[in-house]
C-alpha cells in the first residue's frame, strides 16, 4: 500500500462530511490524509469523493442491493464509505473495475472500521457493473435523500427539483467574467463567451490561466453575474454592496466606474474583498461590519444586496449539501434576509434602486421575501427585469419581472448556478 493512498484520502473526507457534516471545503483544508496527498492523486481524491456525493443517494441503493445477508444502513460507517470509494469509481468515473476493486480493498486495510471487511468489500464491489445507476435516469431526484426530494419537490414542483437534480450530477465550468476585451481572451484562451461579460473555460488551473496576474478577469458564475448588470451602476453614482465578500460583485460594479462602497459583518472575508481589489487594480470602500446596524454617512443611489442564504443554486459546487443541511439550518435564513432588505431599502436615496438576490431557489428566501416587504413599504415598488437586461437569460424571467436562473430554463449550454434577483424602485 503506498504511505499516501488517494482512496483511503477519499474515504477519510466521506467520513467528514457524511458523518460529521463538514462541508467539502471544510474537509478538504482539514483532512491530514488529503493534505499529505500530491499532484494527481490529490485530484483523484477529490474525483472521488465529487462523484460519490453527486451521486450518493443512487449509489447507495445500488449497493443495498448488492450486499447479501446484511443490511447496509447497519454496516460500520468505515465499510460503507469504502464501498462509495469503490462504487464511484467504477460507476462514475469509469475506472477499469479490476484496478477499482484490487485498490479499494486493498485501502481497506487502511481504514479502522475497515480493515475486517475485505472479504465483503470485495464481493459487493466485483458485482458493480458501469452502468448500474441507468436505471435511475427516470428518478432524477433519487441522487438526494428523501427529506430533501421532498423540499424541493414543495418548493419547485417535480420538474423545478428534476431539474436541480440533473445539474448537480456534472462538474461546472470554470466561468471568468472579464469586464474588457473579452473577445481577445476568448481567442487566445479557447473560451466560450456567455452572458453580458463572462467567458467560459471548460477548465483550468486559475492562477496559471493568461490575465491572472494582470487582474484582468475573475471567477464568478455567469448566473452570479445577473444581479450587478440588472443593478446597472453608472460612473459617478454612490453604490453599495452588502454582504460583499468575496468580492466579485464588488469588482463588477467598480468596474462600472461607480463609486463603490463593500460592506461584510466578517472582517476576514473582508481581507479576501480587499485583496481581489488589489489583484484587479479596482477600487472601492471595504468596511468590516454588520450591515443590519451601520450607518452610512449618506444614501446611495443604488444598493446591492445578495443576502446570506441556503446556497441550494450551487449544489453543482457543493454536492454535499442535501446531506449536511438540516431543516432547522435552512429555516434560519428568511429571518436574516428580512432584516438584512429593511436595512438596505433605507440606506436608498428616494429615486435610488435596490436589487435583492439570493443562490437559492426556495420561495420563502426569495420571492416571498420580496412580496412581504413590499406589503410593508408603500414607497418601494417593482422595476421589472426585462431580455435586454439579462442578455441569454430572457427565459429566466419570471412572470412578477424577477429572475430564477432554473438550470434548464437559460439558454447557457451547461447550464449555471441558481440565482433569484429581483429590482425594486424607491419612489
Amino acid at each position: 500500500m503506498k504511505k499516501h493512498c488517494p482512496r483511503i484520502a477519499a474515504v477519510s473526507l466521506l467520513t467528514r462530511i457524511l458523518d460529521h457534516r463538514q462541508t467539502l471545503d471544510e474537509a478538504l483544508s482539514q483532512d491530514q490524509r488529503f493534505s499529505a496527498l500530491e499532484g494527481p492523486d490529490r485530484g483523484f481524491a477529490r474525483a472521488i469523493v465529487s462523484a460519490a456525493l453527486r451521486q450518493l443517494g443512487q449509489m447507495d441503493m445500488v449497493l443495498a442491493s448488492k450486499v447479501t445477508g446484511r443490511n447496509f444502513e447497519q454496516l460500520d460507517p468505515d465499510v460503507r464509505n469504502v464501498l462509495r470509494v469503490g462504487a464511484a469509481q467504477i460507476m462514475a468515473l469509469k475506472t477499469p473495475p479490476h484496478a477499482a476493486v484490487s485498490e479499494t480493498v486493498e485501502a481497506a486495510r487502511g481504514v479502522e472500521g475497515a480493515r475486517k471487511a475485505g472479504g465483503l468489500i470485495n464481493a459487493v464491489l466485483r458485482k458493480l457493473r458501469e452502468d448500474d445507476l441507468d436505471v435511475y435516469d427516470e428518478d432524477p431526484m433519487s441522487v438526494w435523500p428523501a427529506d430533501f426530494q421532498n423540499m424541493m419537490v414543495k418548493a419547485l414542483g417535480e420538474e423545478g427539483g428534476a431539474q436541480m437534480a440533473r445539474a448537480e450530477r456534472y462538474q461546472p465550468p470554470l466561468d471568468l467574467t472579464v469586464p474588457k476585451d473579452r473577445k481577445l481572451y476568448a481567442e487566445r484562451m479557447g473560451g466560450e463567451p456567455v452572458g453580458p461579460t463572462s467567458l467560459r473555460l471548460a477548465e483550468g488551473v486559475v492562477e496559471n490561466l493568461m490575465g491572472y496576474e494582470a487582474g484582468a478577469w475573475w471567477v464568478q458564475d455567469v448566473a452570479a453575474t445577473l444581479p450587478v448588470h440588472i443593478l446597472s451602476p453608472k460612473k459617478g453614482e454612490a453604490v453599495l454592496d452588502m454582504c460583499a465578500a468575496p468580492g466579485g460583485k464588488t469588482m463588477q460594479i467598480a468596474a462600472s466606474g461607480a463609486d463603490t462602497t463593500a460592506v461584510d459583518r466578517a472582517a476576514k472575508r473582508m481581507r479576501l474583498v480587499e485583496q481581489n481589489l488589489k489583484r484587479t487594480r479596482l477600487t472601492a470602500k471595504c468596511i468590516a461590519a454588520d450591515a443590519t446596524k451601520w450607518e452610512a454617512p449618506a444614501p446611495f443611489d443604488a444598493v446591492l444586496l445578495d443576502a446570506p442564504c441556503s446556497a441550494l443554486g450551487t449544489l453543482r459546487r457543493h454536492p454535499e449539501g442535501p446531506w449536511i443541511k438540516t431543516e432547522d439550518d435552512l429555516a434560519r435564513f428568511p429571518q436574516i434576509q428580512a432584516r438584512l432588505i429593511e436595512a438596505a431599502s433605507k440606506l436608498v436615496k428616494p429615486g435610488g434602486r435596490m436589487v435583492y438576490c439570493v443562490c437559492t431557489p426556495l420561495p420563502r428566501e426569495g420571492v416571498e421575501i420580496v412580496e412581504a416587504f413590499l406589503a410593508e413599504h408603500e414607497d418601494w415598488s417593482r422595476a421589472p427585469v426585462t431580455g435586454d437586461d439579462v442578455p441569454d437569460f430572457a427565459n429566466a424571467i419570471t412572470e412578477q419581472g424577477d429572475v430564477l436562473t432554473l438550470p434548464e430554463i437559460t439558454d447557457i449550454p451547461d447550464g449555471c448556478d441558481v440565482f433569484y434577483i429581483a429590482r425594486l424602485e424607491r419612489r
